[in-house]
């Protein structure tokens, strides 16, 4: 048995799933979000390190959304650490970087996990993933889902590869930085702060991760 996968799968789950003890703080985001998030439709997901839980965030976020009647989508930006798909279930062999020639719309590259809730795995990955990341079209791409979805979720690569990535950095409505309460230290969490916000980066908040759920402040 693959324990990477089971994990992955029961992961899915708690976060997917209506009777999660998870879900209320990922309603309790999504009013967050609404209330502050001025308007954002389209919001990048990062973090100072891997591991502190975009991915988690993202589905948690989307699920909230979709069951409270405002259709989402999470698309996988992380073109060096693909993790969406696994955690979802399911191939990689199309996705973000499948529509980025733009002939056909991003969302024929998806598929709902849930009623109202699109997920996009990162897609065939080139040698350069960074390169893909440097240009308008994934900003094109992306901004297509926003047709018939609420709120686009980008769960993107780390902070120190997104200051490289401008597209990502700054072609979309705003940026959510996760802190993971037991893995990420506070120097680490500061600095991607500071960094963010030397950028120019519209930062709209930031999620405190793995202590009983996610919170925003």
């Amino acid at each position: 048995m693959d324990l990477g996968a089971a994990r992955d799968s029961e992961e899915a789950r708690r976060l997917l799933s209506p009777a999660s003890p998870l879900r209320r703080h990922y309603e309790e985001l999504a009013a967050n979000l609404a209330a502050e998030g001025g308007g954002a439709r389209s919001i990048v997901v990062t973090a100072p390190e891997p591991g502190a839980g975009c991915t988690s965030v993202c589905l948690g976020l989307g699920a909230a959304l979709a069951a409270s009647g405002r259709p989402a989508a999470v698309v996988d930006c992380n073109l060096g650490r693909p993790h969406l798909h696994r955690v979802v279930g399911g191939a990689n062999f199309v996705g973000l970087t499948s529509g980025l020639d733009g002939r056909r719309p991003l969302e024929s590259y998806g598929r709902e996990v849930l009623p109202g809730l699109l997920v996009v795995p990162t897609g065939p990955v080139t040698a350069s993933p960074q390169a893909l990341l440097e240009g308008e079209a994934v900003v094109e791409a992306v901004r297509g889902l926003e047709a018939g979805r609420e709120m686009v979720l980008l769960d993107a690569p780390v902070v120190g590869e997104l200051l490289g990535a401008p597209a990502l950095l700054g072609g979309f409505d705003g940026i959510l930085l996760v802190i993971h309460a037991s893995r990420t230290s506070r120097k680490a969490a500061r600095e991607a702060t500071d960094d963010l916000i030397e950028a120019g980066a519209n930062l709209l908040g930031v999620v405190l991760n793995g202590a009983y759920g996610a919170h925003m402040s």
